[in-house]
């Protein structure tokens, strides 16, 4: 996906012609030099927003029941694997 590059001031200067050009393809902003911000289409911030990652971290004590439940019996039975493997040798 090309990204056409142009200042915060000349998108300011020529909104109406960015604003078409961004429905398209992403406009990247600079300001004093740097890139500061993306302009793109409603359509495709839906799409990317939409690819979230669905991870998720917990602190402890944060886990739901169920889902610790489940991390629980599969680390009990992997402990129980290792124990068998282990006095087997």
């Amino acid at each position: 996906m090309d990204t056409r590059s142009v200042t915060t001031a000349e998108f300011i200067r020529h909104f109406g012609r960015y604003h078409d050009e961004a429905r398209r393809a992403p406009i990247m902003l600079t300001k004093h030099g740097r890139e500061s911000l993306v302009v793109l289409s409603a359509e495709l911030f839906e799409r990317l927003a939409g690819q979230a990652d669905p991870r998720r971290v917990y602190a402890a004590g944060e886990v739901p029941p169920d889902l610790a439940e489940v991390l629980l019996a599969e680390l009990d039975r992997q402990s129980a694997e290792y124990q068998a493997g282990g006095k087997d040798d």
